[in-house]
């Protein structure tokens, strides 16, 4: 079996999230126009994303998916996708943007301090600083994973 989250079931969630910003549902073939997917494609995208990620409608049309429709995606959805921060997420993006502006510090002094801020809060103290994310993000924040899992999550089941 191949890998289909980064090649199709990423890029559907991706323009279902977003297509659902802009409508109350959208259409496999309103997903399939945005990713350039064709609909069987997308359609066994959101298969495979239905029900952890999406709720996923099939019509009465003799088995043409062009007006099966997604109504409305769940927060792992938009986590997922990075709309919705996640407690490891929100630290990783802390760390690098610490270690970027000690990149960018002419004062010595200041540039140690941020570089060592992002090794406590990206590396010694990690697991700290991410319960406490998790804790300021709330407890309608899923479970913390990890960056990898962040990329590809274990949800969806493969589908050929």
């Amino acid at each position: 079996m191949h890998d289909t989250w980064a090649a199709r079931d990423l890029p559907v969630l991706d323009a279902t999230v977003s297509l659902l910003e802009e409508s109350y549902m959208v259409t496999v073939s309103d997903i399939a126009a945005k990713t350039g997917l064709d609909d069987a494609a997308v359609a066994r995208a959101l298969e495979a994303l239905d029900p952890v990620y999406v709720d996923f409608r099939k019509t009465t049309t003799g088995g043409d998916p062009t007006f099966w429709y997604v109504l409305k995606v769940t927060p792992a959805a938009r986590q997922a996708v990075g709309q919705w921060p996640t407690a490891e997420s929100l630290i990783a993006a802390l760390a690098r943007e610490l270690a970027a502006s000690a990149q960018q510090e002419q004062d010595a002094e200041r540039k140690g301090l941020l570089t060592y801020a992002a090794r406590l809060v990206g590396d010694t103290l990690r697991d700290v600083s991410v319960r406490a994310a998790q804790s300021v993000l709330g407890p309608s924040i899923a479970p913390v994973r990890s960056a990898d899992e962040d990329l590809a999550p274990s949800g969806p089941p493969e589908s050929a």
